[in-house]
């Protein structure tokens, strides 16, 4: 898993925390939502692309996407994507079965975009002549080009939406202040820029001067009003919040010839603030405003983000660049949708240093096949892979698109239902022979039993039909490891184990890391052996109740081997003979049914 034994036992430790790895041993071999999760990349119409450069630069939460399982889920996919594979893969794994306790798939689906998609934007004029504001849409790709904006400059409202709906704000005005000039000069002119508030003065004879009020020193309009009341010939109130920003006021210039001089007293508003706000407040725009702060210019007509708005096409190292990227992104689960080779071994090097002890981030990885190759060279692609964490969709099948059209979907969605099915619920539920939410197979492998089971002795999942209702399942859920190992063959026996490695690190993260060891008599607070194995076994107790591991009476067999031992070498703690049944699938059973022609007489 990603480690020699000599490192993994101690020596070489730097970074303090618990390390765990699980082995198959012959026959009998904290995760949080993360066992919950499926993780998705690949291509889409719409949507932030994971490796945007552009300024300002993103968080990496915000290079992909989080929603729910579910209807909800994929109506929210779909309002963000709009098509593309990406979503047609996101349909599949929020819908995988028809089994009640499947049928909603993952509890989180999280999902990079790959196409270099821009952002749909126009540029509006602003009260402030040649000069304009930008309007994007928050959405990168072409239904952004579907938002329209239009501003009434008579009542102060503005109208922005798509071809699904409008709306309206009400007013958007805000006065936050007035002032008033009350001295004996002949003119006071205001200027509000982004700096500063001045007053300038002509002609003043009675100790009032003019001001220079900066917005770095007084930052917020409480603040600027008891300086401007501080002054010899100035009277200012408070209409808004004391603690509203100063530099959110919109601006006069001084060729706007605004007076101060009593008996006017001048309303400073805040009207772009308020129309800002109401834009990106309704997820239809978000706006980059011009140097001078005025508001929007008045519309004669609905204007459209006719500008950028397009679908890019991946480089050649975008989808490389992601899997490395979604490293990051945690999930128990996680698909690739490609047809290159190369980037399915790429992506299972990356799935093998994520399962590495040092690095704690198990998972399992799915991907398939494009229907274009033969069924044999299938089959090489799948024992190429050939690791326990890797699944691998051979079969093609039939099912409808996001816009209700039958089509033929190639192997790499299955994988993707596979892994919906685990995400679903436990990871001891095997997808082996769940309704599958889809049509039927495109290529009908299984009817042809020698082919059918050199795809499953390959490592690589095909489709089969149950005689008792025709709905089409999966033959049997396995890894692309293809040895004689019952458990690293299952999909869901590597799942329920790297589940129970992660909450057993997660586990000893918790309660033991950092803590000083005292003798086992002491009276003061510390790690003592024994609070270390009960621990253990509490949660190997724990995993049994949970379905993970399993023994049985009726075969003299316990769950786990109870008598494990512990060795302390310093500050590093291993655990000897820690041994467990992990849960496996039942998939043959055999029978001789006797018969016997009826004999007797009455």
């Amino acid at each position: 898993m990603g480690t020699s034994g000599s490192v993994f036992q101690g020596r070489a430790l730097v970074a303090p925390g618990a390390r765990g790895k699980f082995q198959s041993i012959g026959a009998n071999p904290g995760a949080g939502a993360d066992k919950f999760t499926l993780v998705l990349i690949g291509k889409a119409a719409n949507g932030v692309y994971f490796n945007d450069s552009s300024s300002p630069s993103l968080r990496d939460d915000q290079r992909y996407y989080t929603i729910s399982g579910g209807v909800n889920g994929y109506n929210q996919a779909k309002s963000i994507l709009g098509s593309g594979e990406l979503l047609q893969a996101i349909k599949f794994a929020t819908f995988p079965s028809s089994d009640d306790s499947l049928a909603q798939g993952p509890q989180l689906i999280k999902f990079l975009n790959i196409c270099p998609n821009t952002k749909a934007f126009n540029d509006f004029p602003s009260l402030k002549t040649g000069q304009t504001h930008k309007i994007s849409f928050p959405i990168p790709g072409p239904n952004g080009k579907k938002v329209r904006f239009y501003k009434n400059i008579t009542d102060k409202t503005i109208q922005i939406g798509d071809d699904k709906g409008i709306l309206q704000s009400r007013k958007l005005e805000k006065a936050v202040f007035n002032v008033s000039y009350i001295g004996n000069a002949t003119a006071a002119l205001l200027e509000i820029d982004a700096t500063n508030l001045k007053v300038t003065l002509t002609g003043s004879t009675d100790n009032s001067a003019s001001i220079s009020i900066k917005f770095a020193d007084y930052p917020t309009i409480g603040e600027v009003v008891d300086q401007i009341n501080s002054q010899v010939g100035y009277v200012a109130s408070l209409i808004e919040s004391p603690e509203f920003l100063a530099a959110n006021l919109d601006h006069i210039e001084a060729t706007d010839s605004n007076s101060v001089k009593a008996p006017t007293n001048q309303l400073i508003y805040a009207d772009l603030f308020m129309e800002q706000k109401f834009i990106e407040g309704t997820g239809f725009g978000e706006v980059v405003l011009g140097p001078v702060r005025k508001p929007f210019a008045g519309s004669t007509m609905f204007k459209y983000l006719s500008q950028g708005g397009t679908t890019g096409t991946p480089g050649s190292t975008d989808l490389k660049d992601a899997i490395t990227f979604s490293k990051k992104i945690s999930g128990l689960y996680r698909n690739i949708l490609s047809s290159t080779l190369s980037d399915k071994t790429y992506f299972k090097q990356v799935c093998f240093d994520m399962i590495s002890p040092d690095t704690g981030l198990e998972t399992i990885g799915g991907c398939g096949a494009d229907g274009v190759l033969t069924i044999p060279q299938r089959q090489d692609e799948g024992r190429t892979l050939g690791t326990y964490w890797m699944t691998y969709g051979l079969e093609s099948f039939r099912d409808f698109d996001i816009n209700g059209i039958e089509q033929t979907f190639p192997g790499y969605f299955l994988a993707v239902i596979d892994n919906a099915i685990s995400a679903a619920n436990s990871p001891r539920i095997s997808p082996t022979w769940k309704s599958l939410n889809i049509l039927k197979s495109a290529e009908y492998i299984s009817r042809d039993s020698a082919v059918r089971d050199a795809c499953i002795k390959a490592g690589t999942l095909i489709l089969d039909q149950k005689p008792s209702d025709d709905s089409w399942v999966i033959s049997r859920s396995v890894t692309t490891e293809r040895k004689d190992d019952l458990i690293l063959n299952e999909k869901s026996s590597v799942a329920t184990a790297l589940t129970m490695v992660r909450e057993l690190r997660v586990g000893f993260n918790a309660k033991f890391i950092g803590q000083s060891m005292v003798d086992d008599s002491s009276p003061v607070s510390g790690v003592r052996v024994p609070d270390v194995l009960n621990y253990i076994e509490g949660k190997l107790e724990y995993f049994v109740q949970q379905g993970y591991m399993i023994g049985s009476a009726a075969l003299g067999v316990e769950a786990f081997k109870k008598n494990f031992s512990i060795q302390v070498d310093g500050d590093t703690w291993s655990f000897m003979d820690l041994e467990g049944n992990v849960t496996t699938p039942l998939n043959f059973i055999f029978y001789i049914l006797s018969l016997k022609p009826l004999r007797g007489k009455a």
